[in-house]
Formats: structure tokens, C-alpha cells, sequence
């Protein structure tokens, strides 16, 4: 198995090395306004991140193209991942809009955003027996059992993930599975954290997913730790986008 991990352990270290660095984070952030935001993102690491995003936007436009990029990029990673381990990879995308598929799950009025996004239209329908009979048709209809079961939406994709690993062996087994109580760890410490804690928190997270990055070379840990650490780049750019899109004053004082 680890012969097959080469080539995509050798792509994997490219695709890391490309992430932005703190200093392209800083430059970023240092701008106040939107437009000036993503034209400074673009001349730095964070480019393809904010590729077609325009600060005239509105912000159910920012939000779904924030995630079709990270959707992109996880199906261009699993696209050269070795073949047993691809549908595990693609899998991982629907784990950025569990807390979306939460809302609509309980019956809430979809999100403007939500209306817009190709992921999550099919299931944004009013009455809730043709929402549900979307869910339970599609690849997300584990979760909508765990919804009714009472089960934690994390717990069922959780369940889902690993029901499509190829076998693995005992130590890529483990190496997987240590990774996924970090993240549950971090979800759990997460929901119960003051505000203030919030960003040294994530710190924390991708300090200790980019040495298990490093630990787990040539396994399909790698490859989970690196999406992980992107999410985190995601979450940290989304945040940073629809902040100055949504309350340019507050920002404008805050700095």
C-alpha cells in the first residue's frame, strides 16, 4: 500500500507547500476594504482561493464560491489519490456543509446562500416530505436517519467515511482513526469555548494536523490531514471575506 501512497504522497507535498503563509494572511488581512482585500489575495498564495470572487458581489455569491473552490480542490486531490481511496476522499467534502445540512434538516427556512448552492438545493424545498424524500434519495440520506435517531450528524458521516476505506491496513487503521478523535476533540472543546478562545483554538488544531501531516507520510492520513488543513484556510478566508462584505464599519473599526 505504501508503494501506491508515492506518486500521491509526492503531489501532496507540492500541493502543501502551496499554502498560504502567514505573512500572505497578514498582507491580506491588513486591508481594510473588500476590493482591496482580494486584490491584494490574489498577488500572494491565497490567489486561487479568491479566483473569480468580486467585492460587488453579494454575499450568497462570496459564500458558494468559496465552497465550489474547495469543492474543486477536493475533487482534483481525490482524482490522483490512489483508486481504492477515492470515494473516501470525495466524501469529505459534505463534511464543510454538515452544520447547512443540520439547518435544513430541521426544518428551517433555507439560506439565501443555500438557494444558490448546488450542493445544498435539492433539499432547500418548503414542505418538508418533499425535503425529506430529497435527502433520502441522495447520498446524504445516513444523515437524515441519524437526524431521527437522535445521532450527531459528525457521528454518521463519521460512520459513512470510514464504511468506504478499502481495507486498510492495522496501522493506517489507527493512524485514521487518531486523526478523526483530534477532530472530534477539537468539535467538541470547540462548541464549548468562549469567543476569545476561538482563534487559538484552530491555531492548536492546524499545529497538531500539520505534524501528523509530516508523521503519516506515504498513508491515507496525509491526505485527511491536508484537507483538514485547508478547510482550516477556507473557514479562516470565509471569515475574512463576508466580515468585510457584511459589516464594512465594524471592520473599518477594528482595525
Amino acid at each position: 500500500m505504501r508503494s501506491g501512497f508515492i506518486y500521491t504522497q509526492t503531489r501532496l507535498q507540492a500541493r502543501h507547500g502551496m499554502r498560504a503563509d502567514e505573512r500572505s494572511w497578514q498582507l491580506a488581512e491588513s486591508q481594510r476594504e473588500l476590493g482591496n482585500f482580494l486584490q491584494t489575495a490574489r498577488q500572494t498564495g491565497l490567489k486561487h482561493w479568491v479566483s473569480g470572487l468580486q467585492a460587488t458581489d453579494p454575499h450568497p455569491l462570496l459564500e458558494t464560491g468559496i465552497l465550489r473552490h474547495y469543492r474543486d480542490y477536493i475533487d482534483d486531490i481525490a482524482s490522483w489519490s490512489p483508486r481504492g481511496w477515492r470515494a473516501s476522499v470525495e466524501w469529505t467534502k459534505h463534511l464543510t456543509y454538515l452544520p447547512a445540512l443540520l439547518h435544513l434538516l430541521k426544518g428551517n427556512t433555507a439560506q439565501a446562500w443555500m438557494l444558490q448552492d448546488p450542493v445544498l438545493k435539492p433539499y432547500t424545498a418548503i414542505h418538508h416530505d418533499q425535503r425529506n424524500t430529497a435527502f433520502l434519495q441522495s447520498e446524504y440520506a445516513p444523515l437524515l436517519h441519524a437526524r431521527r435517531d437522535g445521532q450527531p450528524l459528525v457521528s454518521a458521516w463519521a460512520a459513512r467515511w470510514q464504511a468506504l476505506w478499502p481495507a486498510p491496513r492495522a496501522s493506517e487503521r489507527a493512524s485514521l482513526q487518531l486523526l478523526y478523535r483530534l477532530l472530534q476533540q477539537h468539535l467538541e472543546s470547540f462548541a464549548e469555548a468562549a469567543p476569545d478562545a476561538a482563534w487559538p483554538q484552530r491555531q492548536q488544531l492546524a499545529h497538531r494536523l500539520r505534524s501528523l501531516f509530516r508523521q503519516f507520510r506515504y498513508q491515507p492520513a496525509a491526505i485527511f490531514a491536508h484537507l483538514l488543513l485547508v478547510a482550516l484556510d477556507v473557514e479562516r478566508l470565509r471569515g475574512d471575506i463576508l466580515q468585510r462584505r457584511l459589516f464594512p464599519a465594524y471592520r473599518e473599526d477594528s482595525l
